[in-house]
């Protein structure tokens, strides 16, 4: 340990060696081009935490922040607006991506992210080890220290949710 960092920088220092490839993985999914700033991004975030609040588990609070930074920036790559380029007496070069529907889906996607939001705390942890981190059930599971059903239970009122919120 150098002499001026601190107990929590090196345990940073140690995660970030140990679980970088792990966290790339986890980041790959908001873009493989995306994945080193993902990574970048969530040490930062954690470093800005810990100067608020005390840490415990920095490896799961750390992996959280990946996956939720992957999901931002998704989010955010998802929303702008798509360009059409338009040549002279021709129609869009990609008719099935016209403004309208790129705003409808945009729309539709931030009411997702919105119902994803406010899906309680465990049932939102559920969700996206699935969908995002693709866990199995089991996997989910032995994680979180439910039983199998419990995760089913969490994950059918997800897909509940979100389907009553894009009617």
């Amino acid at each position: 340990m150098a002499p001026n960092k601190s107990k929590f920088e090196s345990e940073v220092d140690r995660v970030f060696i140990e679980r970088r490839n792990g966290l790339r993985a986890i980041a790959c999914r908001a873009g493989k081009q995306d994945a080193e700033d993902v990574v970048q991004d969530a040490f930062l975030k954690l470093v800005e935490t810990s100067q608020r609040q005390e840490i415990r588990k920095l490896d799961r609070l750390l992996s959280r922040i990946v996956r939720l930074t992957a999901i931002d920036r998704l989010r955010r790559r998802m929303s702008r607006p798509v360009v059409i380029s338009v040549d002279a007496g021709e129609g869009p070069l990609d008719p099935a991506a016209d403004p309208e529907r790129s705003l409808m889906g945009a729309q539709r996607l931030d009411r997702v992210m919105a119902t994803i939001d406010a899906m309680p705390p465990r049932r939102r942890e559920v969700f996206l080890l699935h969908r995002v981190d693709e866990l199995t059930y089991h996997e989910i599971a032995r994680r979180l220290g439910v039983s199998v059903k419990a995760v089913e239970k969490h994950m059918g009122l997800a897909m509940k949710q979100l389907s009553d919120a894009d009617d």
